[in-house]
């Protein structure tokens, strides 16, 4: 996951239940047959990645002359942001795209509103797209009542990133993999005062860590029959709690404001922290700000009761308004994307995780992966991928936690006090 996964406000988030509860939108009449055959891509990373994604495409152009996919920027793709805000409207108005990227927390709202084509008989016959080609855990997020309505397009895990140099001269061999480790790293690293204070870890005020840090902890962000949001147990705050302790105690630091994550990655980058929370994807960032000032790398998201992690990033996905005619074409895209060469490229290209087997095993991934050893901890971290509930409400609940992280972090109220309000601001918007 990029730094794009903001969430808008509720009202906006719960008004994609309506526009999605409604009838299935006709299949858009603006598609041609001529050849050759004309496919539209909307997708959601923008910057040096959409760069990426159009150099590719063009590559699939020349070298699939009867198929033409046109890929267009949307802006970002994350939980109700702008292409999904867009991919809303256009469905409304019967002129969605053939293809779309989804983030994967997305997934759930379209896929059980029936707006997203069943790809599970596509895959099934697929000579490197079956269920059992892909890395252990990584189809979580697409999987919906036996059917699968996604391919992994680009993924990444939350990890830990740590400043080497600031560990050895800590006296501390290895990263944490622990909470308590984490705890105890952070009050030996930090060190300073005032403005050249150094501080030991910088917690990512976000609702994606938020899910790791529920679960690793043995709590559930919701009930069984997704009825109810339950993350407010003790289970469910206590690794909540020790970052809040950390911060209060002053061996901890967080950002705040709009540019929240970009700050958090750059206070690293500038050995103003000597550990924080981040994506993969901000990787490449970081060795271009760091250089050659100190050593660093990462490690798997600690562990507290049991280790799990939610998926970042998002999924490829045809619409089930695409013609049928058109669906041919647009999984020959998603299979050219998906073969295991151009996962490996994409990941060495972007920092994200490699999605298939196929891909992580070739020799010359590997090869990739010695010579930049900070991909190691989250393709490491792959098999611990844990789904999210499967709720057509759920991005409004993740818009409530975000609110709520928030209060806590960023004004202090006691983490306990703030995930019960926000807990029962979910569950009313549940029952309404």
């Amino acid at each position: 996951m990029k730094k794009t996964n903001l969430i808008p406000a509720v009202a906006t988030v719960l008004s994609l239940t309506t526009v999605l509860g409604s009838s299935v939108a006709m299949a858009s009449t603006t598609h041609h047959t001529s050849a050759p055959v004309q496919i539209s891509f909307w997708y959601g990373i923008g910057g040096a990645l959409s760069q990426d994604v159009q150099m590719l495409v063009s590559q699939f152009n020349k070298t699939h002359p009867g198929i033409h996919v046109t890929a267009t920027y949307e802006g970002s793709y994350s939980g109700g942001g702008p292409e999904q805000q867009k991919l809303l409207a256009a469905i409304r108005a019967g002129d969605a795209p053939d293809l779309a990227q989804m983030e994967v927390h997305s997934m759930p709202v379209f896929a059980l509103a029936g707006r997203l084509l069943s790809l599970t008989d596509y895959m099934k016959s697929s000579p490197h797209d079956k269920p059992s080609d892909f890395i252990t855990g990584m189809l979580e997020s697409t999987e919906f009542g036996g059917q699968y309505y996604g391919v992994p397009f680009n993924r990444s895990v939350p990890v830990v990133y740590y400043n080497e140099t600031m560990f050895k001269k800590a006296g501390i061999a290895n990263p944490p993999s622990t909470w308590q480790e984490l705890m105890a790293d952070a009050k030996k690293l930090t060190h300073g005062s005032g403005d050249s204070k150094v501080y030991g870890f910088e917690p990512l005020v976000d609702w994606w860590p938020f899910e790791a840090s529920v679960w690793s902890g043995g709590g559930h962000i919701m009930s069984a029959n997704r009825s109810q949001a339950t993350f407010a147990t003790s289970a469910g705050e206590q690794v909540l709690s020790m970052e809040q302790q950390l911060v209060k105690q002053g061996y901890a630091k967080v950002q705040t404001g709009p540019n929240y994550w970009t700050d958090t990655t750059e206070s690293f980058a500038a050995g103003q922290t000597a550990m924080d929370i981040d994506s993969p994807g901000s990787a490449e960032e970081v060795v271009k700000a760091v250089g050659n000032k100190f050593d660093w790398n990462t490690a798997m998201f600690p562990a507290d009761v049991t280790r799990a992690v939610p998926p970042g990033g998002a999924d490829a996905v045809i619409m089930a308004s695409t013609p049928v005619n058109l669906r041919p074409a647009a999984w020959t895209f998603i299979q050219w994307w998906t073969d295991p060469a151009q996962s490996a490229r994409w990941s060495e290209l972007t920092g994200y995780v490699p999605v298939a087997k196929g891909a992580l095993n070739s020799p010359g991934f590997q090869a990739f992966v010695k010579a930049h050893p900070y991909m190691k901890a989250a393709i490491a971290e792959l098999k611990y991928q844990h789904a999210s509930p499967a709720s057509a409400q759920y991005l409004t609940l993740l818009q409530y936690v975000q609110q709520g992280l928030q209060s806590a972090f960023d004004l202090g109220k006691p983490v306990s006090q703030a995930m019960q309000q926000t807990q029962q601001q979910v569950n009313s918007s549940l029952s309404n």
